[in-house]
């Protein structure tokens, strides 16, 4: 995938992250008003506020991944050489890579299940298949953005 694509890819997911961010407010705000102002809170805003936290968080990984901002404890970074950390900062993110397919693997059984039995949210109806599907798709789009970091590394350091 070209670095364009992926860069494209990533502030697309980053975008409807906020936007993800901005629905859980307002259903938020509108069910405070509701319950406040008329008795009637905003059916279904428990589990909509779940949907959209899965969303945010999810798609905000590749962003973090790409722009190598996920928290870290940098102990080693002052006292190995330059080379050498370059090539612990790959190997970390090789090991990211691995733990993220592991994680995929894990969360594709469930959402055949969810698909298989036609599992929903209880207030809103919502299936479940496509909160898993967006799991999968942003552990993919970490390990593209893993892949991009790694090349990088390996250009900035000249391994």
């Amino acid at each position: 995938m070209p670095a364009s694509a992926l860069k494209a890819l990533v502030r697309i997911c980053t975008a409807l992250g906020a936007l993800s961010i901005a629905v859980m407010m307002l259903a938020t705000c509108w069910d405070i008003l509701a319950r406040k102002l008329a008795g009637a809170p905003l059916h279904g805003v428990v589990e909509l506020v779940e949907i959209m936290v899965l969303a945010c968080t999810m798609l905000g990984l590749p962003e973090s991944f790409l722009r190598d901002e996920q928290i870290r404890v940098d102990i080693l970074d002052s006292v190995l050489p330059k080379r050498v950390l370059a090539g612990v900062k790959i190997v970390t993110l090789l090991l990211t890579m691995v733990f993220l397919s592991i994680l995929t693997v894990n969360v594709y059984s469930p959402m055949m299940d969810a698909m298989r039995f036609g599992d929903l949210k209880p207030d809103l109806g919502v299936p479940l298949y496509p909160l898993y599907g967006l799991i999968i798709f942003s552990f993919a789009a970490s390990m593209l953005s893993c892949a991009a970091s790694i090349v990088s590394q390996v250009r900035a350091s000249e391994i």
